[in-house]
């Protein structure tokens, strides 16, 4: 994909990518450092604030949700193996969409690929403990409400640090490749420990029907 004006957003002649000013709307391209200038250097303060804006009104109404659906949750016995991961779905899509895909969509492909990938997995294991929890009668809605309020105050302040980190041009530190590294052998491991014991389960299955029809 070839460099856009982050003014214009029109796309630059070839001829004018080393230039000081966009040929189109005659706004400058690089900064007094001389480092090019970027859509999210235009636009920081201004994401950083309107995501903050996001934030406590998710975390207002959200935790109200969460704790009415961790009550009712509490009383539905075999409905909840269900109503979990739904649970941990609808807070993924909820973050993702309302929360930080502002602050998504202007991150580079590598640090847009951390973000994601940490955000997806933290909600994702978060979420399955968590909500988990919210089977236990009546203290089930203090677990709920606690686990989407701190996994949507993690997205937030995380995606917060990578959009500064992005816009100060600075990589991804070590610590996130540590933790994205450990939930990706998680969930890999998970994966495959429940295909062999559904594996198993079947080919027991299996066994013991034929021993009885042997009968």
């Amino acid at each position: 994909m070839g460099r856009e004006c982050p003014w214009c957003c029109e796309p630059l002649p070839r001829s004018a990518r080393s230039a000081a000013d966009c040929p189109m709307c005659g706004r400058q391209l690089r900064d007094e450092a001389g480092r090019e200038l970027s859509r999210l250097d235009l636009r920081y303060e201004g994401l950083r604030d309107s995501q903050e804006r996001r934030f406590r009104g998710l975390l207002t109404y959200g935790s109200v949700v969460a704790a009415v659906l961790g009550l009712a949750i509490g009383f539905m016995h075999l409905a909840a193996v269900v109503c979990v991961p739904m649970m941990v779905v609808a807070h993924l899509l909820v973050a993702r969409v309302f929360l930080v895909r502002e602050s998504l969509r202007l991150m580079g492909p590598k640090r847009r690929f951390f973000s994601r990938w940490i955000v997806r997995l933290s909600i994702l294991w978060g979420g399955a403990v968590g909500y988990g929890m919210a089977v236990i009668p009546i203290a089930g809605s203090l677990f709920s409400t606690a686990t989407f309020a701190g996994l949507t105050w993690l997205v937030h302040h995380y995606t917060l640090w990578g959009l500064e980190r992005e816009w100060a041009r600075r990589g991804t530190a070590v610590w996130e490749k540590v933790v994205l590294g450990g939930l990706v052998f998680l969930t890999v491991t998970a994966t495959v420990v429940v295909i062999v014991i559904a594996a198993l389960a079947g080919w027991t299955g299996a066994y013991v029907l034929d021993l009885v029809r042997g009968h």
